[in-house]
């Protein structure tokens, strides 16, 4: 936007503070923008629009869960993020009303007062729907990895009640990583009981896929995009906490484990030898896209949005593997068409990119792999120098390939971002 065409919003001389109303938003918006999630180049280049827009020259040092924002008078604000959290209502919201402060359309004191209520205003959909599409979502996320109809039916219910369990404890503030242990040891508990009836064929299936819907994708991509946009001081804590939840979520999936089969690590995987056909798969990567979408509170008007990623994106993994090409290329090729595809609504609709692209990817998350080589260091750990070297290898061969599928996944979202801003603002004239 030209200066011309904005309404310039211009604090008088010696009167900014920090309790004017130009660092009040900014503050305010920072606290939000990083409460849900936003990676930190994309964090630092809103917060100096909003300067711009302010007539408040400012430079900003992004921490892990911390922002501080300084002005050339020698003013401050600092705004810390008690966790990380996805939101798609409150993200788009929030970037609503900064596009209308930067435009001259809003008054800041108005601004503020949205921006102080939108956790609450944006709304959310209900506990009951959220577990219905969670549970729906895992089980087409079970269906894609060949489990069978008993296995799909405790993947889902089990997938459902930790949800709910997750949403009643996190009323009480409970430790972050208790949130994942509790939801997939309710599934592994659940699965094991399965297993014991006699009721599935596909015991590795059931185990595992209800910590699959756990796998903390955002985090992966974020802390990914951080590295890649040489912000290490973030990226790698990112890392971290990704990896605490994965710990997490494989400790409750062998304590389940142990306690309903005396099992301490995961079943041989087996699964239907009968491939699915391209129109299932696709069908099925939508049903999981949108059960993620729903997970991250994607208003109904958006959702179709990662729905659709998502199918197209598992689409193209599926015809890229039928045709012989590796895992992490064919992973790569998808999550280049998923973030060519999000990044063009990003600005139409306002919503943060994670609205689209994660949830669209997120289906093709190497859960089975991380929590296989998390399972295999646990025997390792048992075994000690006894550890046999097929075993070992294994373990290796799962770890490397999660990463490098995770590490195509970035890459190919950010590639695939990267080219549709190019297209889309020359062709199509359309500016984020």
């Amino acid at each position: 936007m030209s200066d011309q065409n904005r309404t310039p919003i211009t604090p008088e001389p010696g009167k900014l503070n920090v309790e004017s109303d130009e660092l009040r938003f900014i503050q305010r918006a920072a606290r939000l923008l990083l409460h849900y999630n936003m990676r930190t180049e994309s964090l630092r280049k809103r917060l100096q629009e909003i300067g711009e827009a302010l007539w408040v020259p400012v430079q900003i040092h992004v921490g892990y869960r911390t922002v501080t924002v300084y002005t050339p008078d020698g003013l401050h604000v600092h705004a810390q993020a008690p966790e990380f959290r996805i939101n798609i209502a409150v993200s788009a919201e929030v970037n609503r009303t900064i596009d209308k402060v930067c435009a001259g359309k809003l008054p800041l004191p108005e601004a503020i007062e949205i921006l102080d209520k939108v956790e609450v205003s944006a709304g959310r959909h209900s506990r009951w729907t959220l577990s219905l599409m969670f549970g729906l979502a895992a089980g087409a996320l079970a269906w894609l990895q060949s489990a069978d109809w008993g296995g799909m039916a405790v993947i889902s219910l089990a997938s459902a009640l930790g949800m709910l369990a997750r949403q009643e404890m996190h009323r009480f503030h409970p430790v972050l990583f208790a949130l994942p242990f509790v939801a997939a040891l309710i599934g592994s508990l659940m699965g094991g009981l399965v297993i014991q009836q006699g009721w599935t064929h596909t015991p590795g299936i059931c185990l595992i896929v209800p910590a699959l819907m756990l796998v903390p994708g955002p985090h992966l991509i974020n802390g990914l995009y951080d590295m890649i946009e040489n912000n290490m001081q973030t990226g790698i804590p990112r890392l971290g906490l990704a990896a605490g939840i994965l710990v997490a979520a494989a400790l409750g999936i062998f304590l389940g484990g142990w306690l309903t089969l005396g099992m301490t690590t995961v079943p041989p995987w087996k699964g239907s030898a009968v491939p699915i056909p391209l129109w299932l798969d696709v069908f099925l990567a939508g049903v999981a896209s949108c059960g993620f979408g729903a997970f991250y509170n994607a208003p109904w008007r958006v959702l179709w949005t990662s729905i659709l990623c998502g199918m197209v994106g598992h689409g193209i993994r599926y015809l890229c593997l039928a045709r012989g090409m590796d895992l992490e290329m064919s992973t790569l090729w998808a999550c280049v068409a998923i973030g060519f595809m999000a990044i063009r609504w990003v600005g139409s609709m306002r919503i943060p990119f994670a609205a689209v692209a994660f949830a669209g990817a997120v289906p093709m998350m190497p859960g089975v792999l991380m929590f296989r080589g998390i399972g295999g260091a646990m025997e390792i750990a048992f075994a000690g120098a006894n550890s046999s070297l097929p075993l070992v290898a294994g373990t290796l061969a799962s770890i490397f390939k999660s990463a490098f599928v995770v590490g195509s996944m970035g890459m190919g979202l950010l590639a695939g971002a990267w080219l549709g801003e190019i297209f889309f603002r020359h062709v199509f004239k359309v500016h984020r």
